[in-house]
């Protein structure tokens, strides 16, 4: 176990119906807020119409940037910026999945900053440029997934040269996050299962990867995964299952805020793989993460078999005593449960072939290699290994 710091400065305010006290809350940071969305849809329209029904209560100017994609983009972003600056808003307010929080982290940073949101992306090939404050955001997750309402991450494509790749910055981190499982209940089944496996991918990635021991980390992600398991096929079954809306809902929050890797911290080589297929095929982040996650797990079950195995025996219920075929069992396990909720899919049912796996392999070592071009993984990842789990993904 390492030394660590660790700060969740958000406050978060969690409850049914707590979309209400969106003024009350942003008021504190400005009386004029640049809000960002996606572009309305009118099943989901009374979410945002609450809203700013709240803020406006309060007394406060709404500005409306409502041009958020998924997998937002460095143009839109940048155009985020130059409106955000036009507008002379003094607070951000996020509607949003983790794109729109993604991306309105980036906003108020930029502009803070300067210069284009491009600049400040991790790339293996070139030094970032580093933020040195923010604009106030106030968070209101719509999907339970990225966790992003309350971390300093931020994932960004630039859809020119298909790369896509991330940021983190303390700066922005968003002052307020409000969960509110009415809102959240408001999303499809197939959102909601797309979401569930991006949150199972950040907690097992550092579970599996981390070189040190942390007990306390270790039982927290675990927790975490038998929660959003449980509750998760709830959902599924039920959308309107408040309670266990809200359980996933914290299960994203706390999966991607440091909580899940206290005394221990690994790396996330699915991550870094999954960045180029949803930059070149802009499919959800949790649709690529449930694509190669099996391929993954099989691929290097005997690397670190002793994560693998307890990971296996600990969630999974896997009582093979030998951790050579423990952790090969957990591949399967992890595949039952794909099966279980809808998720267990390949390149060829989303209509992806092989035809640019050289050109994203190549993107992933320039984009993310160390000095010995290899990929931070359970062991450092080469060329070939990356386009072993393309292929076993067909």
């Amino acid at each position: 176990m390492h030394n660590f710091e660790w700060n969740l400065p958000t406050r978060i305010v969690y409850g049914p119906g707590q979309l209400a006290r969106l003024g009350e809350l942003t008021k504190t940071y400005g009386k004029r807020a640049f809000l960002t969305t996606y572009p309305k849809k009118e099943k989901r329209a009374w979410i945002l119409d609450k809203a700013i029904s709240s803020l406006e209560k309060e007394g406060i100017e709404v500005v409306l940037y409502d041009l958020i994609e998924p997998n937002p983009r460095v143009t839109t972003v940048d155009e985020g910026v130059a409106r955000f600056l036009e507008s002379r808003a003094e607070v951000l307010v996020a509607l949003g999945g983790g794109s729109v929080i993604d991306a309105t982290k980036y906003i108020s940073s930029t502009a803070y900053n300067g210069g284009s949101s491009w600049d400040y992306v991790v790339l293996a090939y070139r030094k970032p440029r580093q933020f040195t404050g923010s604009y106030p955001i106030v968070a209101v997750p719509t999907v339970s997934a990225a966790g992003s309402e309350a971390n300093a991450g931020g994932v960004l494509t630039n859809w020119e040269t298909r790369e896509k790749s991330f940021s983190r910055s303390a700066y922005r981190i968003p002052k307020v996050a409000i969960i509110d499982p009415e809102v959240i209940a408001s999303v499809p089944r197939q959102v909601t299962a797309d979401g569930g496996v991006d949150i199972f991918s950040h907690l097992l990635e550092h579970y599996l990867t981390s070189p040190q021991e942390s007990e306390i980390a270790d039982r927290i992600s675990e927790g975490l995964i038998f929660t959003l398991m449980e509750h998760l096929e709830r959902a599924l079954e039920n959308g309107n299952d408040l309670e266990a809306r809200g359980q996933i809902a914290l299960c994203a929050l706390l999966g991607w805020s440091g909580l899940q890797a206290l005394g221990r911290m690994g790396s996330i080589p699915i991550h870094y793989i999954e960045h180029q297929i949803s930059g070149h095929y802009d499919i959800s982040h949790g649709r690529g993460m449930a694509i190669l996650l099996p391929a993954y797990l099989e691929y290097f079950a005997g690397v670190r078999t002793e994560r693998w195995a307890k990971l296996a025996r600990r969630v999974f219920g896997i009582v093979e005593g030998d951790d050579v075929k423990a952790a090969k069992e957990l591949t399967r396990a992890v595949v039952t449960w794909l099966k279980k909720i809808g998720m267990h899919i390949r390149f060829s049912d989303v209509n992806i072939g092989s035809e640019k796996f050289e050109r994203m392999a190549d993107d992933i070592i320039r984009m993310y290699g160390q000095e010995d071009g290899r990929v931070p993984g359970p062991r450092p990842m080469e060329r070939s290994d990356i386009l072993e789990i393309f292929r076993r993904s067909l």
